[in-house]
This record gives C-alpha cells, sequence and structure tokens, in this order.
C-alpha cells in the first residue's frame, strides 16, 4: 500500500472504490469526490479529495469483511513472493498478493485504477479449526462472526520479522504460523 503524507484515505466515508453511506451501504464515488475534513464528531472544517486505495477486495462471497494489514516482502524464503504486497483479511483468513510494480502503477488518482491482486491458496481456515479444537475450544466451530466470514472469525495479521518474512497471527486458535512456502 502507498501510503502518503499528509493523505485523507476517507475512511469510513470511503472504502476502496465505493462509498459508504448510513447503516454501511456500500455506493459508487460521486462524480465530484470531496469529502468533509472532520475534527470532531460534530466539526467539520472544509473538503478533501480524498486519495484512493491501489488495492482492494469486495465485501462479499470471493472477498471478506475487513483488511488486516500487509507487507512488501522483504524475505528470500519464497522467491515467488519477491517484490510483492501481501495482505489478509481479518474475519476470513483469505490472504492475497499483488506484484509492487502494478500496486505503483495503479497510483494515478483515478479511484477505479487498482492493482490485481492473486490469492495465496491456504488451508488456513481448516488448520485454525483443528487446531481450536485441539485446545480445548469449546464450539463445533471458531468463535466470533462476520459479515462475508460467517460463523467463525479467523482473527488473522500477518507479521515480519527483521529478515522480512512472514507470520501468520491466528487469535482464534492463538497461533503463530511461519510462512515457509506459497501455492
Amino acid at each position: 500500500m502507498i501510503i502518503k503524507k499528509g493523505a485523507n484515505y476517507g475512511y469510513p466515508l470511503r472504502e476502496g472504490t465505493q462509498s459508504m453511506a448510513e447503516g454501511n451501504a456500500m455506493g459508487p464515488l460521486p462524480t465530484d469526490d470531496m469529502i468533509a475534513v472532520q475534527l470532531s464528531d460534530t466539526v467539520t472544517r472544509g473538503t478533501v479529495k480524498p486519495t484512493y486505495a491501489v488495492v482492494a477486495y469486495p465485501h462479499a462471497p470471493g472477498g471478506g469483511d475487513a483488511i488486516a494489514n500487509g507487507f512488501a516482502y522483504r524475505g528470500k524464503r519464497i522467491p515467488a513472493l519477491k517484490e510483492t504486497f501481501v495482505f489478509s483479511d481479518i474475519t476470513t483468513g483469505r490472504i492475497w498478493y499483488a506484484y509492487m510494480k502494478d500496486v505503483l502503477a495503479a497510483d494515478d488518482g483515478n479511484p477505479l485504477t487498482l492493482a490485481p491482486i492473486h490469492e495465496l491458496g491456504t488451508q488456513l481456515r481448516a488448520l485454525s479449526e483443528e487446531t481450536y479444537r485441539k485446545r480445548g475450544g469449546k464450539n463445533p466451530g471458531l468463535p466470533g462472526r462476520g459479515a462475508i466470514a460467517g460463523a467463525g472469525r479467523i482473527d488473522l495479521r500477518l507479521a515480519e520479522d527483521s529478515d522480512g518474512e512472514l507470520y501468520l497471527i491466528t487469535k482464534a486458535d492463538g497461533m503463530i504460523r511461519a510462512v515457509v512456502g506459497v501455492q
């Protein structure tokens, strides 16, 4: 992801290429896209054109509920991820990557330009459910719920070590897993 000093990414009024209305209804971006500069819950001062995301996935089947975080892969263990941005969804545990060249090219100011994303094939949900049960989990599935994930949240976060290698932290089963390869 490209972060620019002082940029306003519009959240919670914008998510990727969509606007958010009351009740979390998603819709298209307005033609003249300006948002109020919010100083507090009740005070605004002026407007600003938001800076748009360059990577996004939908709030729909095949997507997820909320981005966890991501890293530009700097490690050596997984050559296939060289020069990629790896990111994940908190609730579903899905993991994607985008090539950095595509991420940089998508930074063109056009809200509809997004870098193509590719999903990493993982069995993280099944693995987390199995570990949850082995560790004494009382529910038949993972605890929690997400709009897209449905019953059972992975609660995934990514981490990296000083060598740039990736780790998966899954709150649902209390595990930290090293990423050692990709499918």
